[in-house]
């Protein structure tokens, strides 16, 4: 029984029993508990009982599985969660499978496990995870797509949804005999998003599929598109198909070391772990977690419909970002709270979730891996919201972002919508297929809050992978006074059609600093401007990308860019890409910069007037800036790395004022 009076720490194992074993010595005053939820109830008691002490819940190693999130009210302020001991804590959303046998399906030799709560309807799940790793769904075809012959409203405007579409002739007959058609997930990647939405019906007559959600964006006549989920194409190492009818989950294994004896299979449950929830005149303070491990939560997610069925019309996408959708982990009217050394791995949808009315939360060395959608999303009230709502003093730092936007391409490491004085520091963030590191939600030259906030010292890298358009390794959105982003290492940046940018100032960019960053290795250009206002972009090195080295879309009647100091490194392209009006008026003031051609002689910009350098000195630009090799020494120019872009002592371009910044310290301090 606790002792309210001097019980300062809680006990909880996997068992339910909290063991009541633990040495007083070590922990005085402690009481053992049957669950984490038991355990945080005792909390609420206590606390509403006016025991105002910090409180530590010590966590046996094992897993702990929950069907439904634990929420964390106001009256749990100043609680610890931690480990007890050095054993590894998993905190799961999910049910572990057991029972494979060796069996064949589709021909195929695999382990078979029967469920019945998928025979029955009650458990119906489209994640899987193996030994750690995401499952691969079936998909048909196995390579390449197939195309819509037509689609219910094909209209160019871009919010222009359809509820269906045809198939090709040559296709109908294989759909119309797919087994479980109807069990099928159309999915489809257009512009900056990708869209997946389940089969409600195919008309084997005339081949129209009805999809289960509209389509978030227009799809024409030609729109790629493939089918998952599909039981014929269960033929590839890695792969599984749940058949509901019978009730049975198929694996083929990776390789012969997964065996029915050695395979550990996990399926989601619960679409969250854990939610923090204040409320606006009662704010949930002083929460740490440490070294805990959250996994396994449902990735079903439609936009427009929350998890909790909330009304509106569903839509297979977000307009952008997976931009409104839940995470594995909550926080909304949140002060000083902090994820420590944690993991959150094998997740649905984001991994973590900053809602309105946080500060001062810090997610500080944490693995985040093998998410469905984003690494964390940060989103208080916008412009004209209530004071209460706004969001600002969030840190995300040391963390490994990586593996992630498994299940939703266009899922970004790190979303920064509405918020302010957040810093995103010295983290890796990698292997994902959108944007890196988005801070800014206001189009245009709306007022906003999203300001101050500071984007330094990220490895960020291998991001596109050729799936989608118009991505940055940072992309910007909007006016952001004070905004600085600096000392990032940015490169190999995969896009579809166009737009694998590593710095990117969207649609009204304005008021930001960009300096001291390393990027190379882009399939668009290096820096790119869509539009924007007195945006400053000096001392950074831009190097080797595949087109026109720099690039401002949109030319405005007033200052766009000061670009100053900057080493631009071509492998033969352009340094500057055509601009809307002449670069001589003014709209881009550009000066004591470095170009150079790995490849031949240097053309300035695309623009017939201004073809050399000297073209652009005689029409009064880039004064004191020269045509000179930096002296890199890059061994293999199709694969660069960072240490490749040392400047030796004897460089030209410290003529123009260009100040070494040491990009070895770009990315995770410790792990």
């Amino acid at each position: 029984m606790l002792s309210y009076r001097d019980c300062t720490t809680l006990y909880v194992s996997p068992d339910g029993t909290g063991n009541g074993k633990y040495p007083d010595e070590v922990f005085p005053g402690c009481g053992p508990m049957g669950s984490i939820a038991a355990a945080l109830d005792a909390i609420d008691m206590m606390r509403g009982g006016g025991m105002l002490q910090p409180i530590t819940v010590c966590l046996r190693a094992g897993t702990y599985c929950l069907t439904a999130p634990l929420t964390l009210r106001p009256t749990m302020s100043n609680v610890t969660v931690r480990p007890y001991g050095d054993g590894e804590v998993t905190v799961s959303g999910g049910r572990k499978i057991t029972g494979f046998v060796p069996t064949v399906f589709n021909g195929v030799p695999c382990l078979g496990a029967h469920i019945p709560q998928a025979a029955d309807g009650s458990w119906r799940f489209t994640d899987l995870w193996v030994n750690g790793l995401h499952a691969d769904k079936t998909r048909l075809p196995a390579n390449g797509y197939f195309r819509m012959k037509e689609t219910e409203n094909p209209t160019t405007e871009l919010f222009g949804p359809s509820a269906w579409f045809t198939a090709e002739e040559g296709d109908l007959a294989q759909f119309a005999s797919l087994y479980a058609f109807e069990d099928t997930i159309v999915s489809f990647n257009h512009y900056w998003i990708d869209e997946h939405t389940p089969v409600t019906s195919l008309d084997r007559e005339t081949g129209r599929v009805t999809m289960t959600y509209r389509s978030r964006f227009n799809i024409r006549p030609g729109q790629e598109y493939i089918l998952e989920n599909v039981a014929e194409q269960f033929t590839a190492p890695g792969q599984w198909y749940l058949d509901r009818a019978g009730g049975m989950l198929y694996y083929i294994p990776r390789d012969d070391s997964e065996t029915a004896e050695s395979i550990e299979v996990w399926a989601p449950v619960s679409d969250k772990l854990l939610v923090i929830a204040g409320q606006p005149d009662n704010h949930i303070t002083g929460l740490r977690f440490v070294g805990l491990t959250f996994a396994h939560t449902r990735g079903d997610y439609a936009s427009g419909r929350d998890v909790n069925g909330a009304s509106g019309e569903a839509f297979g996408s977000d307009a952008q970002a997976v931009s409104n959708a839940h995470g594995a982990i909550e926080l909304q009217y949140a002060r000083n709270v902090m994820f420590t050394d944690c993991k959150i791995q094998n997740y649905g949808v984001h991994g973590v979730n900053i809602r309105e009315g946080c500060r001062s939360v810090k997610i500080d060395g944490c693995d985040i891996y093998d998410g469905g959608a984003g690494g964390v999303r940060i989103c208080g009230g916008g412009w004209g919201a209530p004071a209460h709502t706004m969001t600002r003093g969030i840190t995300v730092t040391d963390c490994s972002i990586t593996h992630v936007g498994q299940r939703y391409y266009s899922a970004c490491g790190v979303l920064l919508m509405h918020a302010s004085e957040c810093e995103i520091s010295h983290n890796e963030i990698g292997d994902l297929y959108y944007t890196g590191v988005s801070v800014g939600w206001t189009w245009g030259y709306a007022k906003t809050v999203c300001r101050d906030n500071r984007i330094t010292d990220n490895h960020i890298y291998d991001l596109g992978k050729g799936f989608l358009s118009d991505m940055g390794g940072v992309y910007l959105l909007g006016s952001q006074p004070g905004t600085v982003v600096s000392g990032n290492v940015i490169h190999d940046i995969r896009c579809k059609e166009y737009g694998g940018w590593a710095l990117y100032t969207d649609e009204g960019s304005a008021g930001i600093l960009l300096e001291n960053n390393l990027c190379y290795n882009t399939s668009s250009n290096s820096y790119h401007q869509h539009y924007g206002s007195s945006n400053v972009v000096r001392n950074n090195i831009f190097a080797l990308a595949d087109d026109n080295m720099l690039r401002v879309s949109r030319a405005e009647p007033h200052l766009s860019i000061l670009f100053r100091g900057n080493i631009v490194l071509s492998k033969g392209t352009p340094m500057l890409a055509e601009y809307g009006m002449p670069l001589e008026e003014g709209a881009i003031v550009s000066n004591r910069n470095l170009f150079w051609n790995t490849h031949g002689d240097v053309t300035y910009s695309t623009q017939a007037t201004l073809p050399t350098l000297e073209a652009a000195q005689a029409a009064g630009m880039e004064e004191d800036s020269v045509i000179a090799d930096p002296g890199f020494a890059i061994k293999d120019e199709a694969a660069p790395v960072r240490a490749d872009f040392i400047l030796p002592p004897y460089s030209p371009a410290f003529r123009i004022g260009f100040v070494p910044y040491d990009h070895s310290r770009s990315g995770r301090r410790r792990r």
